[in-house]
């Protein structure tokens, strides 16, 4: 893993683009908004970290190096919020183990509360594991 192979803000913001765009091929109307939100309770859309690319993002993290917002989907649900996170998984483990409680995200949410989602069903199939859990591979 090199670190131009990393995530840039420019290519965040493209990725964050592409999932509202099919978002709207879909007709469900999505907003996204800039905003900090809890660490600790991101569901993974993953199932594991790598820890070889972790070893390299943990340090960028730590010296303020690789400051791109992570991407989240937020679905209002009976009692609260889920939050599932659909990119930087990376990012966000080296964030909650240098004991930040918050990240920096672009969050994706529909002011119908909740909508079909792939991501859901993704977090789903893999236990609806907090991101602070994954493991390493």
């Amino acid at each position: 893993m090199r670190r131009e192979d990393l995530v840039t803000h420019e290519r965040q913001l493209h990725s964050l683009r592409d999932v509202i765009e099919g978002y709207s091929q879909l007709g469900i109307g999505v907003e996204e908004e800039h905003r900090h939100v809890p660490a600790h309770s991101l569901i993974a859309t993953q199932n594991a970290i790598e820890a070889a690319k972790y070893e390299l993002v943990f340090g960028l993290v730590r010296d303020g190096e690789l400051d791109v917002p992570v991407l989240v989907e937020e679905h209002f649900v009976p009692g609260g919020y889920r939050r599932y996170l659909i990119d930087g998984h990376t990012r966000t483990r080296a964030a909650i183990e240098l004991g930040r409680r918050t990240v920096d995200a672009f969050v994706i949410w529909s002011p119908s509360g909740d909508w079909d989602s792939n991501f859901v069903r993704v977090a789903e199939h893999y236990g609806n594991v907090l991101v602070k859990d994954l493991p390493f591979i």
